[in-house]
């Protein structure tokens, strides 16, 4: 499938990746979506460097996934590095939720201006936090024609994170001496954060800009400025300016966002008068729509030890975000 390398102009260059189905052309546009990744997905591709990862493989290829079968469909579809990161211009410490949407409403403009793309069928999907910044390219842009929620939070950060990021903490002591040992020596970082997640969140709340974190042998200088944005945004209340044809799409075993976000996300659309909602939850799915053990316990540690992210997203997830989106951008 043709790829490009583009550049698309917001408040500084954004570097990016246009992907068309074969039969695109400026004689036969397309319907097009922009591809916003989750938070720590800083570039194009929806990869993550992840702790414990031999050589930091990436993974898991969120964002490239979903666009090389969206191509499949006879979709074209744009994902771009965060400001910041990769190719794109800026500063990745002054990167933020404003900076993110104002290159989203730019990414897509750029979409609706392309020869290939028929300009009245781009939507948009968003992976976790990139849902929050959807939402919002939605209420700035009512033009918008449709919009995906991957993995969408809709309760209170703070009771996220307390069950996920506080996860390792929690369960430290059903891990065997094995498991154990392994993650002290292999993710250090990451056993540190569980165990200072409450210091992070009191220093969000007083306004500090960094928050330093100290144990495992390692220190962590943990920078605050999108926490505090997450600790005063009402996520549900966000999902409201979403009224274009939406899909809410979760992984019934997702130990990052609870599928009960899910729920409430479908309630908050419908009750803000959207009628127009599909709601989907693919049992055996996690967080990156990867396929996980069916034990509880083993579960559990595929996600504290990141196995499960590693492996490819599962294609009923892919055929899922294609489906939807043929349905609803051939309209």
């Amino acid at each position: 499938m043709p790829e490009q390398e583009v550049t698309v102009a917001s408040e500084v260059a954004v570097a990016a990746s246009l992907c068309l189905p074969e039969d695109a052309s400026p004689g036969t546009p397309v319907p097009a979506v922009a591809l916003l990744a989750g938070s720590g997905a800083d570039t194009r591709d929806g990869d993550l460097l992840l702790e414990g990862a031999e050589g930091e493989l990436p993974a898991p290829g969120t964002m490239r996934r979903i666009a090389h079968h969206l191509a499949g469909a006879g979709i074209a579809s744009l994902r771009w590095d965060r400001r910041g990161f990769g190719r794109s211009g800026g500063d990745a410490a002054s990167a933020s939720y404003t900076t993110d949407l104002a290159d989203a409403l730019a990414c897509v403009r750029w979409l609706r201006d392309r020869p290939e793309v028929r300009p009245d069928r781009v939507a948009v999907a968003g992976h976790s936090a990139g849902a929050l910044v959807a939402s919002r390219v939605c209420r700035d842009d009512p033009a918008v024609a449709g919009a995906a929620l991957l993995g969408a939070l809709s309760s209170p950060i703070e009771d996220m994170l307390r069950w996920n990021v506080g996860r390792l903490r929690r369960h430290w002591d059903r891990f065997s001496m094995e498991q154990r040992a392994w993650l002290s020596a292999a993710m250090p970082r990451s056993q540190l954060r569980s165990e200072g997640m409450e210091r992070v969140l009191e220093a969000a709340r007083r306004g500090d800009e960094v928050v330093r974190l100290e144990g495992q042998g390692v220190i962590l200088e943990v920078r605050t400025a999108r926490l505090r944005q997450d600790l005063a945004t009402d996520y549900a209340a966000e999902l409201r300016a979403v009224q274009c044809p939406a899909l809410v799409l979760h992984g019934g075993d997702d130990l990052n966002v609870p599928v009960e976000d899910a729920l409430r996300s479908y309630r908050v659309l419908r009750e803000a008068g959207n009628d127009q909602v599909t709601l989907l939850v693919l049992p055996g799915l996690e967080h990156y729509f990867a396929p996980v053990s069916p034990d509880p316990a083993r579960r559990v540690w595929e996600r504290v030890s990141l196995q499960a992210i590693r492996r490819p997203m599962a294609r009923e997830a892919l055929d899922a975000i294609a489906g939807w989106a043929s349905a609803v951008l051939a309209r």
